[in-house]
C-alpha cells in the first residue's frame, strides 16, 4: 500500500463523527433553528439541513486536512452550509439556481452592523408613520390608542342552489381570547349560520345573535366540503370559489399597544379601514402558474399572485418598498431593509392560517406547501415588537440579532463576490473574496479544474419541495424573474420540469460531473439525503455512478425533530444518510465505514440504501432496479402515504 501515490488514497472523514452526539445536537437545533442559527432569519427557505450536522462534517474533514479550505456548495439554498464554513474560517463557493435564494444568501452573509440596521429601520419607520397610522391606527375597547395587529377575515359565498349567503368558517371555535396555556376558556365562536359571538371553549352554547345551538368542537368544512344550512345542499369549497365568487369579510381584529393585546369584533371604523375600496395598490405580481403546489390555489379561485393579498396589505407593502429607497445607508444596509420588507409577503393575508389555540399565524408556504384556509389572518405589515409574526419590525430585530451573532463568530465583515450569473467566465476565486455567490444552474460551476477541497452540499430531495413555485410570491415582490426555473433539480410532473425520474437523474449526473471536475484529486463530495421514494434513491445513486464517483464512507444521523408539526404522526423521514464520495480513480484504503444504523423501520430502510451506496462505483441498472424493489417492500413504506400531512390545511 505504501507504493500507492497519496493522491490515490482516501479515508472517510466520517470516521471522526460521533453519530449519537451529532444527532442529538441536530434534534436540539431543529426545535428552534432561529435561536441556534440566527442568520437564517434573513430569508425564507423551505428545506434547511442543520448546522449541527454540516458543522460536524467540516470539523471532521479538517482533522485530516487542516488549514483554510475552499468549500463548494452547488445547491446552496438556505445557506446553512456556507454559513457553517465561513464561521470555521474557510472560503466558500455557493451556487443556487433560484434568484431569491442567491440574493438572500448574499444578504445573509453580508448583513450590516446591528446599529446600522437599527438606524435604517428607524428612518423608514418615521417616513412610513402617516401611512401606518392610516392603515392600522385604532383604539382599544376602553378608548386607549392602539394599532391593529391582525384583521381576520372569513371567506363567504352564495349557495349555488338557493343563493343563501354562507360564511365558510372551518370550525365553530374561531379563536381563544388568550393562549391555551393561560387556562382562560374565553373564546370567539361561529354558529352554524356564520355569526361570530363571545363564548367559551367547551360546551353547547347559544348564538347571541340568532340563538342557534353551537358546539365549539364542530367542524364546518370537513374534507373541504360545506352543507348549506338552508337547503341542505353539499358543495366543495372549490366549487364555491368558481369565478372568484368568494368575498372575504372582516370578523375579528387583534389590537395591540406595547405588551397589551386585545382580540375583539371589529368596529365600523376598523371594517372601513379593511375595505378594499379604500386602498389603491398598483402592483402586478403576475399570473399563478399551474404546478404541483399552486394547484390548491387555482382550485380555490386565486388566479394572480395579487389575489392572495388584501388590497391594504398590497398597498402598504408597495409604499414601504418605495419609501425604503429614500432611506440613507450603505448598499448592504439597504439590501437588508428590502429583504425585511419583501419577507413580510410570505404572510399573505388570504393564505395565512390562524392557530386558534396559540394565537399566531402561519406563513403562506408553511410545511413546504401553500396554505389553504377559509379563515385568514391579514397582518399589520409593519408590526410591533410584541405581537405579530413575520412583520418588518420583527424581521429587522432578528436581522440585528443575526448581525451580532456573525460578529461574535468573527465573520462580521465577509468579502462577498456576487451574486454573479452562471454565464460568467470560469475563474479562480478572487484573492480578496471570502465568498463567491453564483446564481444559475450548477451544471456550470464558475471555478477552474481541481480547485476545491470539499464539496459539501444538500441536493434537492426529488419532488418533496417545489422551491420554484414556493418562491414565486417573494420573487414577484423582489422584481426578480418569474419564469419557470429551467434546470431545477426537482421532479414536478405538473409543470413538465424534470417530469420524470430519468430527467432528474440526468440533471444530477451533469451537476455531479461538474462537481467532479472542480474537486482536487484528493477532494471529497459529502452530502446528506433523505427520502421515502425508492426511485429518488435509484436516481441519486445512478447519477453518482455516472459522474465517476465511488463511496468512501456513509453514516445515518438524526436530522429532524420528530415532534415538529410537519413530522408528527406520519412516517416522515427523521434520519439523514450522510454519503462521502471520492473520485473513481482513488484507492479507498479502508472499506466504507460500518455505520451504526438505528434498529428502526427507517433505519433498516437506510441500511438497504447504504449497502447499495457502498458499491456505487460498480452499480448496474439491474442493481438499481433491485434496490427499488427492496425499498418498496420495506416495512418503512408499508401502508404509507408518501407525501406527509402538513400544517397548511385548515
Amino acid at each position: 500500500m505504501a507504493a500507492v501515490s497519496r493522491a490515490r488514497l482516501a479515508r472517510s472523514p466520517l470516521r471522526h463523527l460521533d453519530v449519537d452526539a451529532v444527532g442529538e445536537a441536530a434534534r436540539i437545533e431543529t426545535r428552534n433553528r432561529e435561536v441556534h442559527l440566527p442568520p437564517i432569519t434573513a430569508y425564507r427557505w423551505w428545506a434547511r439541513r442543520t448546522e449541527s450536522i454540516n458543522g460536524a462534517i467540516l470539523d471532521a474533514f479538517a482533522k485530516d486536512r487542516p488549514g483554510r479550505l475552499l468549500v463548494v456548495d452547488p445547491f446552496a439554498g438556505g445557506g446553512v452550509i456556507p454559513l457553517a464554513a465561513v464561521v470555521r474560517g474557510h472560503r466558500v463557493y455557493a451556487q443556487e439556481l433560484n434568484p431569491w435564494a442567491a440574493m438572500g444568501l448574499a444578504g445573509m452573509l453580508g448583513l450590516a452592523a446591528a446599529t446600522d440596521l437599527a438606524a435604517a429601520g428607524a428612518e423608514l419607520s418615521k417616513l412610513a408613520r402617516p401611512l401606518l397610522d392610516e392603515a392600522y391606527g385604532t383604539r382599544f375597547s376602553d378608548g386607549g390608542h392602539a394599532s391593529i395587529s391582525y384583521t381576520f377575515r372569513v371567506a363567504a359565498a352564495d349557495c349555488p342552489a338557493c343563493r343563501e349567503h354562507l360564511r365558510l368558517f372551518p370550525h365553530a371555535l374561531v379563536s381563544l381570547r388568550a393562549r391555551r396555556e393561560h387556562g382562560d376558556p374565553a373564546a370567539f365562536l361561529a354558529c352554524p349560520a356564520g355569526h361570530v359571538f363571545a363564548g367559551v371553549e367547551a360546551g353547547i352554547q347559544k348564538c347571541g345573535i340568532c340563538g342557534r345551538a353551537t358546539d365549539p368542537a364542530a367542524s364546518y368544512s370537513a374534507a373541504r366540503r360545506v352543507r348549506c344550512r338552508r337547503c341542505g345542499a353539499v358543495h366543495a369549497l372549490s366549487a364555491l370559489a368558481t369565478g372568484g365568487a368568494w368575498v372575504w369579510e372582516p370578523v375579528l381584529v387583534e389590537r395591540v399597544a406595547g405588551h397589551r393585546r386585545e382580540l375583539s369584533e371589529p368596529t365600523p371604523d376598523e371594517i372601513a379601514q379593511a375595505d378594499k375600496g379604500r386602498w389603491s395598490p398598483q402592483s402586478n405580481l403576475g399570473v399563478i402558474p399551474e404546478g404541483q403546489e399552486t394547484a390548491v390555489l387555482l382550485r380555490h379561485g386565486f388566479r394572480a399572485w395579487d389575489d392572495i393579498y388584501p388590497d391594504r396589505q398590497r398597498h402598504v407593502l408597495e409604499r414601504l418598498l418605495l419609501l425604503a429607497n429614500q432611506v440613507t445607508g450603505t448598499e448592504i444596509t439597504l439590501l437588508a431593509l428590502r429583504l425585511a420588507v419583501v419577507g413580510t409577503a410570505e404572510m399573505a393575508g388570504y393564505l395565512s392560517r390562524w392557530d386558534r389555540y396559540y394565537l399566531k399565524s402561519y406563513e403562506s408556504m408553511a410545511g413546504h406547501r401553500f396554505n389553504f384556509t377559509t379563515f385568514a389572518a391579514e397582518p399589520n405589515v409593519w408590526g410591533n415588537e410584541t405581537a405579530g409574526r413575520g412583520t418588518v419590525v420583527r424581521r429587522l430585530s432578528s436581522f440585528a440579532r443575526a448581525a451580532r451573532w456573525l460578529r461574535d463568530h468573527n465573520v462580521g465583515d465577509l468579502k462577498i463576490q456576487g451574486p454573479l450569473p452562471a454565464t460568467r467566465r470560469r475563474s479562480a476565486m478572487s484573492a480578496w473574496a471570502d465568498v463567491r455567490v453564483v446564481e444559475g444552474s450548477s451544471e456550470r460551476i464558475l471555478l477552474p479544474d481541481k480547485a476545491a477541497d470539499l464539496c459539501l452540499t444538500d441536493p434537492p430531495f426529488h419532488d418533496d419541495v417545489q422551491y420554484d413555485e414556493l418562491s414565486l410570491p417573494l420573487r414577484a415582490w423582489s422584481n426578480q424573474s418569474m419564469d419557470q426555473l429551467e434546470g431545477e433539480a426537482v421532479v414536478n410532473g405538473a409543470t413538465g420540469q424534470n417530469a420524470n425520474d430519468g430527467e432528474y437523474r440526468r440533471l444530477l449526473t451533469r451537476i455531479f460531473r461538474e462537481v467532479h471536475r472542480t474537486l482536487r484529486a484528493d477532494g471529497h463530495l459529502i452530502f446528506s439525503y433523505a427520502n421515502r421514494e425508492p426511485r429518488a434513491w435509484s436516481a441519486l445513486l445512478g447519477a453518482l455512478h455516472a459522474a465517476g464517483f465511488r463511496a468512501a464512507g456513509y453514516a445515518a444521523v438524526h436530522s429532524e425533530n420528530e415532534t415538529d408539526i410537519v413530522k408528527r404522526d406520519v412516517r416522515a423521514c427523521t434520519l439523514d444518510l450522510l454519503m462521502d464520495l471520492v473520485r473513481m480513480q482513488c484507492d479507498v484504503v479502508e472499506p466504507c465505514i460500518s455505520p451504526r444504523i438505528p434498529e428502526t423501520e427507517e433505519g433498516r430502510f437506510l441500511g438497504l440504501v447504504g449497502e447499495a451506496f457502498a458499491r456505487v462505483h460498480t452499480l448496474t441498472e439491474e442493481d438499481l432496479s433491485a434496490l427499488e424493489r427492496r425499498l418498496t417492500a420495506s416495512a418503512f413504506l408499508a401502508g404509507h402515504s408518501r407525501r406527509p400531512a402538513t400544517a397548511g390545511a385548515s
